[in-house]
């Protein structure tokens, strides 16, 4: 039988890094939604984000009606599995931004948003 040994701790996280960043997708969908001619896409800033320190993340949702911005006051709607985040916003120039603020345990937070009918999702890697 042939032993088998665990990566260390820092190892993973590095491998998890290097993950999203040579391109795999921090995304659960895959890509923003669309109903009626409205498409949503969220990004977040940064996307690694230290448990229980005071370092927030930047959630940016791009809101746009047949590839145009939607109309400047349309409500964004945001949700987060674990931390908090800004409960709702409003576009402008076809753009709203919300806080997240990660919790103090380690994990992965989804940040969802919604639009009318459209939904996206964003991963948020807490360490």
């Amino acid at each position: 039988m042939k032993p088998t040994t665990a990566w260390p701790a820092g190892l993973a996280l590095l491998a998890l890094l290097l993950a999203c960043v040579i391109g795999l997708s921090c995304r659960s969908t895959a890509g923003p939604q669309q109903s009626d001619g409205v498409t949503l896409q969220l990004d977040a800033v940064p996307l690694l984000l230290k448990a229980d320190s005071a370092a927030v993340s930047t959630i940016w949702a791009t809101v746009l009606q047949s590839g145009h911005p939607v109309q400047d006051s349309t409500m964004v709607v945001f949700a987060a599995s674990q931390g908090q985040v800004t409960p709702e916003a409003y576009t402008r120039d076809g753009l709203a931004m919300a806080t997240f603020t990660p919790p103090s345990e380690p994990g992965v937070a989804e940040v969802v948003a919604q639009v009318k009918a459209v939904r996206d999702t964003v991963l948020v890697t807490v360490y």
